[in-house]
């Protein structure tokens, strides 16, 4: 197929397409861009006026990863009703279902696309680059929803909102890295084992982070 097949942005789609493919089947260390221009049978100048460097490319993977990433969380918090929380302070167990609800969609977002979520994780700019800063952000908007109801309904025993989304957030994407380095195999291998998991670790945020939880 030559780069005439390819028009009005099929190229770049292919192109990311192709790479999420390479990185899965090698490691994201093993992206590189004259390979994908062979595999797609166009030339090198075609994929540059699409990318201008690896790093372009990169970028990209990781932005369209933070944004599939962010879809797959909101749906996921879509399915717990917001509304189940009481307004009169009563523990309930769907501020838990919520978290566990995001904690299983994170993980099984990380196991599905290990390499791409390597590559979003280990790239520093990231935090410095406007457009991933800003999809990465999109994808701690669901938990930030999740505790600002949590502490309209119940308070915080952490200092604030912000600081409570980082605890939570680095408690859930801590078990999904070690899931995801076969660091627990027992959990990884055994049926249903990672949804316990996940339930068990939304118990212990919601009691460790909200004030009416225990």
């Amino acid at each position: 197929m030559s780069s005439d097949t390819y028009h009005h942005g099929h190229l770049r789609e292919a192109l990311l397409q192709a790479a999420q493919a390479q990185i899965a089947a090698e490691g994201y260390q093993s992206l590189n861009l004259s390979k994908l221009a062979r595999q797609l049978n166009v030339s090198q100048p075609a994929v540059y006026r699409h990318f201008a460097s690896k790093q372009a490319l990169v970028f990209s993977l990781v932005a369209e990863g933070f944004v599939l990433l962010s879809q797959r969380l909101e749906t996921a918090a879509e399915s717990v009703s917001m509304a189940a929380l009481p307004a009169n302070r009563e523990p309930s167990d769907s501020l838990i279902k919520g978290i566990e609800a995001i904690a299983q969609t994170y993980i099984d977002f990380v196991l599905e696309h290990r390499e791409l979520a390597r590559l979003m994780f280990s790239l520093k700019e990231r935090a410095t680059e406007p457009e991933l800063y800003k999809v990465s952000k999109r994808a701690a908007a669901t938990l930030f929803q999740w505790v600002d109801v949590g502490q309209q309904c119940y308070g915080l025993k952490v200092r604030s909102a912000e600081q409570a989304v980082r605890l939570i957030g680095a408690t859930i994407k801590g078990l999904a890295v070690m899931l995801m380095e076969e660091q627990m195999p027992y959990v990884t291998q055994t049926p249903g084992e990672i949804a316990v998991h996940a339930a068990a670790t939304a118990r212990m945020l919601r009691d460790g982070v909200f004030l009416a939880a225990t």
